[in-house]
């Protein structure tokens, strides 16, 4: 029996013991691709980096459409022609990874002005509720989308590490988003204490972590394994990474959400890649991951010290685990 086909035969019996049988649920070996200046998702050269990173074994990349908001105004704009994320380019880019067998994994985030979403917090309870009627039509834009689109899979939310507390909200999110499209959902919740405490994690298909965990020195995994299995075992659902990664600086391990200057050193973003798989790609609840990230205008080189690992040591990891890791 060959490796591939062994972890599958393990998958296979962990979802019938569980109670699962969704043939909706992959091995994603992905990456995401995000629209970056001047080549957003219309552009040709946004398919051209779809044909490339499949040459490294990828199967599946996250479109990452980005709405707008604020840390005082509970208020959410989003969509428009002129959008580097435009519909239409979400939609050609998803038939022409359609055509080139690779899934896609729709993944709308915010972008927040002078923060970021888990740093939301509203203290009055009319600010909560508009807020979440915002996020509503936000996420129902995009489940509509994933529907036309025939998209693979969505992800419902990214890192509100404070309005995740808000359950009885997310669940009735969730609920109206499976009105809409019937494929398999995703929560990425950040790492550390918001991904420990979800409570919503039955009502998805995938229990979603952003893995930005720090790593000691010497990159053991031990401790960061045991916490992500803890989630699995409490709620029987199959885990995804929708991003990881590590800058192209010394030592990323120690922070490895921090891409700020410091000396390059894109041979221990791809030593800490080595350490990740290793942990993880062959556990038979885990499903794959998405790097963070490659851009469609073809950024990074040796001289590039951000989390891209395009023409970086660590794309080699990648292809060597995506290509023959035996899933």
């Amino acid at each position: 029996m060959t490796a591939r086909i062994a972890i599958a035969a393990l998958s296979l019996s962990f979802f019938a013991a569980s109670g699962g049988s969704d043939t909706r649920i992959f091995f994603q070996r992905g990456v995401n691709l995000t629209a970056e200046f001047p080549d957003g998702y219309t552009s040709e050269l946004s398919r051209i980096m779809v044909d490339h990173v499949s040459e490294y074994g990828v199967n599946a990349i996250a479109l990452v459409p980005y709405g707008f908001t604020s840390r005082t105004d509970p208020v959410i704009r989003f969509g428009g022609n002129h959008s580097m994320e435009s519909d239409d380019g979400i939609a050609r880019i998803v038939k022409h990874a359609h055509e080139r067998h690779i899934r896609v994994m729709l993944k709308p985030q915010l972008w927040m002005h002078g923060g970021y979403p888990g740093d939301l917090e509203f203290t009055k309870p009319e600010d909560v509720a508009k807020w979440f009627a915002q996020y509503r039509l936000f996420i129902e834009h995009y489940a509509r989308l994933a529907a036309s689109t025939n998209s693979d899979m969505l992800c419902v939310g990214v890192e509100f590490v404070k309005l995740c507390k808000y359950e009885s909200r997310w669940r009735s999110i969730i609920q109206r988003v499976r009105q809409l499209y019937t494929g398999p959902l995703v929560y990425a919740a950040n790492f550390g204490p918001e991904f420990e405490t979800v409570q919503f994690w039955d009502a998805l298909d995938y229990i979603g972590l952003n893995n930005y965990y720090a790593l000691p020195d010497d990159l053991s995994t031990a401790a960061i394994v045991a916490k992500v299995e803890a989630v699995h075992r409490k709620f029987h659902k199959p885990v995804i990474f929708p991003e990881a990664g590590f800058s192209s600086y010394e030592s990323p391990h120690r922070q490895p959400w921090d891409d700020t200057g410091k000396r390059l050193s894109p041979h221990d973003q791809a030593r800490c890649y080595e350490a990740v798989l290793k942990a993880f790609y062959r556990k038979p609840w885990f499903q794959g991951m998405y790097w963070w990230k490659i851009g469609t205008n073809g950024y990074g080189g040796l001289e590039d010290g951000s989390h891209t690992p395009w023409k970086k040591p660590a794309m080699e990891i990648v292809k060597k685990w995506y290509l023959a890791g035996g899933r």
